[in-house]
């Protein structure tokens, strides 16, 4: 029985994004944000990370729930917020479609 390794190989810069967009996160809220955000592979998997600037100083300390990225072309990618700051956080793309990495 042969088995496949899903994380196999290097780890490999595919895909740089950044632009401005909008920080989504519960019901309602939002903020605008600029985004830089490095998409990588290693084998099938597809992870992601940067940096956010915009003005966060109410969720510092927080954690909000259900937070998601509208990229400048209108894509909706779920995400988690690291190191909240009053203008600054570390994000990291979650589960982000294969199609972020074409």
């Amino acid at each position: 029985m042969q088995t496949r390794s899903y994380r196999g190989g290097p780890l490999r810069l595919v895909k740089s994004l950044r632009g401005e967009g909008l920080l989504m996160w519960g019901r309602r809220a939002s903020r605008r944000v600029a985004y830089r955000i490095d998409v990588y592979r290693q084998g099938l998997l597809l992870s992601g990370d940067g940096e956010l600037s915009g003005e966060f100083s109410e969720l510092v300390g927080r954690s909000p729930p259900n937070a998601r990225l509208r990229l400048a072309g209108g894509q909706e990618l779920p995400v988690g917020l690291l190191d909240i700051g009053a203008d600054a956080a570390s994000v990291e793309l979650l589960s982000p479609p294969a199609s972020i990495g074409e």
